[in-house]
């Protein structure tokens, strides 16, 4: 998880980064398209991030509940593999 992480960070400060340099290399030559562009770099200053940590959300989630998936699916319970339930019959 630690990895993934890692690598998206990366790819989102390389996306912005370069959007910012797009940016002011269009403001220095004085581009008619400057200003879509400025507007375009604070929405993906806001946009990429949260895109990013909702992928590392549901990553997270994901992989919790395939965790708990095997272990319920093993056999495993928190008493130890004891069937501590009366199978019906009640108490007598």
């Amino acid at each position: 998880m630690k990895k993934i992480k890692q690598i998206l960070a990366i790819i989102c400060a390389v996306i912005l980064v370069g959007m910012y340099i797009t940016t002011f290399i269009m403001a220095i030559f004085d581009s008619s398209q400057t200003m879509v562009m400025f507007k375009g770099c604070i929405a993906c200053t806001i946009f990429v991030p949260v895109v990013a940590y909702i992928y590392i959300c549901l990553h997270k989630y994901a992989m919790s509940r395939s965790k708990r998936k095997d272990y319920y699916s093993s056999g495993s319970s928190f008493d130890g593999g004891n069937d501590l339930s009366d199978n019906g019959q009640g108490r007598q």
